[in-house]
Protein backbone atom coordinates (compact mmCIF):
# COMPACT_ATOMS: atom_id res chain seq x y z
CA UNK A 1 0.00 0.00 0.00
CA UNK A 2 2.82 2.34 0.85
CA UNK A 3 4.34 1.75 -2.58
CA UNK A 4 1.11 2.92 -4.31
CA UNK A 5 1.05 6.15 -2.27
CA UNK A 6 4.63 6.85 -3.24
CA UNK A 7 3.83 6.29 -6.88
CA UNK A 8 0.82 8.60 -6.65
CA UNK A 9 2.96 11.34 -5.08
CA UNK A 10 5.59 10.84 -7.73
CA UNK A 11 2.98 11.04 -10.49
CA UNK A 12 1.52 14.24 -9.00
CA UNK A 13 5.02 15.72 -8.82
CA UNK A 14 5.70 14.79 -12.44
CA UNK A 15 2.36 16.30 -13.53
CA UNK A 16 3.19 19.56 -11.71
CA UNK A 17 6.62 19.58 -13.36
CA UNK A 18 5.01 18.93 -16.75
CA UNK A 19 2.56 21.80 -16.27
CA UNK A 20 5.40 24.13 -15.27
CA UNK A 21 7.44 23.14 -18.33
CA UNK A 22 4.43 23.63 -20.63
CA UNK A 23 3.82 27.06 -19.10
CA UNK A 24 7.48 27.98 -19.67
CA UNK A 25 7.28 26.80 -23.29
CA UNK A 26 4.11 28.85 -23.86
CA UNK A 27 5.77 31.97 -22.43
CA UNK A 28 8.91 31.49 -24.54
CA UNK A 29 6.82 30.83 -27.64
CA UNK A 30 4.81 34.02 -27.03
CA UNK A 31 8.02 36.02 -26.56
CA UNK A 32 9.45 34.55 -29.76
CA UNK A 33 6.29 35.35 -31.75
CA UNK A 34 6.20 38.86 -30.28
CA UNK A 35 9.82 39.54 -31.16
CA UNK A 36 9.28 38.17 -34.69
CA UNK A 37 6.24 40.41 -35.05
CA UNK A 38 8.20 43.46 -33.87
CA UNK A 39 11.12 42.67 -36.18
CA UNK A 40 8.77 42.18 -39.13
CA UNK A 41 6.95 45.44 -38.37
CA UNK A 42 10.23 47.33 -38.08
CA UNK A 43 11.74 45.98 -41.29
CA UNK A 44 8.49 46.16 -43.26
CA UNK A 45 7.98 49.69 -41.95
CA UNK A 46 11.40 50.74 -43.20
CA UNK A 47 10.77 49.16 -46.59
CA UNK A 48 7.43 50.97 -46.76
CA UNK A 49 9.03 54.27 -45.74
CA UNK A 50 11.75 54.00 -48.39
CA UNK A 51 9.16 52.97 -50.97
CA UNK A 52 6.97 55.96 -50.15
CA UNK A 53 9.97 58.30 -50.32
CA UNK A 54 10.96 56.80 -53.67
CA UNK A 55 7.45 57.27 -55.06
CA UNK A 56 7.28 60.80 -53.64
CA UNK A 57 10.55 61.96 -55.16
CA UNK A 58 9.85 60.07 -58.38
CA UNK A 59 6.48 61.82 -58.59
CA UNK A 60 8.10 65.19 -58.04
CA UNK A 61 10.66 64.45 -60.74
CA UNK A 62 7.93 63.28 -63.13
CA UNK A 63 5.87 66.39 -62.34
CA UNK A 64 8.75 68.73 -63.06
CA UNK A 65 9.70 66.81 -66.20
CA UNK A 66 6.15 66.84 -67.54
CA UNK A 67 5.91 70.53 -66.65
CA UNK A 68 8.86 71.25 -68.91
CA UNK A 69 7.55 69.01 -71.70
CA UNK A 70 4.05 70.51 -71.60
CA UNK A 71 5.28 74.01 -70.89
CA UNK A 72 2.94 74.55 -67.96
CA UNK A 73 3.84 73.82 -64.34
CA UNK A 74 0.27 73.10 -63.29
CA UNK A 75 -0.37 70.74 -66.20
CA UNK A 76 2.67 68.59 -65.42
CA UNK A 77 1.61 68.03 -61.84
CA UNK A 78 -2.03 67.56 -62.85
CA UNK A 79 -0.95 64.74 -65.17
CA UNK A 80 0.88 63.03 -62.30
CA UNK A 81 -2.14 63.57 -60.05
CA UNK A 82 -4.43 62.11 -62.68
CA UNK A 83 -2.17 59.06 -62.95
CA UNK A 84 -2.39 58.46 -59.20
CA UNK A 85 -6.15 59.04 -59.25
CA UNK A 86 -6.48 56.44 -62.02
CA UNK A 87 -4.34 53.99 -60.01
CA UNK A 88 -6.55 54.58 -56.96
CA UNK A 89 -9.68 53.80 -58.97
CA UNK A 90 -8.13 50.61 -60.37
CA UNK A 91 -6.96 49.45 -56.94
CA UNK A 92 -10.36 50.17 -55.43
CA UNK A 93 -12.05 48.15 -58.18
CA UNK A 94 -9.86 45.06 -57.71
CA UNK A 95 -9.02 45.22 -54.01
CA UNK A 96 -11.71 42.80 -52.82
CA UNK A 97 -11.02 40.19 -55.47
CA UNK A 98 -7.22 40.23 -55.65
CA UNK A 99 -5.36 42.42 -53.19
CA UNK A 100 -6.97 41.83 -49.77
CA UNK A 101 -6.94 38.03 -50.03
CA UNK A 102 -3.24 37.96 -50.86
CA UNK A 103 -2.36 40.35 -48.04
CA UNK A 104 -4.39 38.34 -45.50
CA UNK A 105 -2.86 35.06 -46.67
CA UNK A 106 0.67 36.49 -46.56
CA UNK A 107 0.13 37.83 -43.04
CA UNK A 108 -1.22 34.48 -41.84
CA UNK A 109 1.67 32.57 -43.41
CA UNK A 110 4.19 34.98 -41.90
CA UNK A 111 2.66 34.73 -38.43
CA UNK A 112 2.30 30.95 -38.36
CA UNK A 113 5.46 29.94 -40.17
CA UNK A 114 7.72 27.50 -38.39
CA UNK A 115 10.89 28.79 -36.81
CA UNK A 116 12.80 26.29 -38.98
CA UNK A 117 11.59 28.04 -42.12
CA UNK A 118 12.76 31.49 -40.96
Amino acid sequence: MEEKELDAREIIGKVKEYVDVRKEIAILSAVEKGSQLFANLATDGLVLLFGVLGVLFGSLAAGFYLSEVVGNTYAGFLIVTGFYFLLAIIFYAVKDKYIEKHIVNAAIKKFFRDKHEA
